[in-house]
């Protein structure tokens, strides 16, 4: 015997889209996310002087779509996540790229 089911779902795409992510619960659900794969990209950062992991931190405003961040803002931020072309006299990469942010992100199950 097979039974039908049927279901009509109206979605209003435009709150999704535009209204959802500003609201006050979702905002701050979001920003204990963030604050989750700060943790935990600050537990996985590769230490020198500790610059890097001290910088790491959650950006306080959202953007205007209510998209929350994740930055660590010290200069050489940029060469820690995605490494350098600069090699060894054997064509070793001295500084590979580490994902730090990126790692911390899909660990918290973010998209980045």
């Amino acid at each position: 015997m097979a039974t039908e089911v049927s279901i009509d779902v109206e979605l209003d795409e435009e709150a999704i889209e535009f209204e959802l992510p500003l609201i006050d619960e979702v905002q701050a659900d979001m920003r204990q996310r963030m604050d989750a794969a700060v943790e935990v990209a600050k537990a996985t950062a590769p230490v020198d002087t500790g610059e890097y992991r001290s910088k790491i931190h959650r950006v306080e405003q959202p953007d205007t779509d209510g998209t929350v961040h994740m930055d660590a803002d010290a200069e050489h931020s940029i060469y820690v996540e995605y490494g350098t072309r600069q090699t060894d006299r054997h064509g070793r990469r001295i500084h590979p790229a580490r994902h730090t942010l990126g790692h911390a992100l899909d660990a918290a199950g973010g998209d980045h």
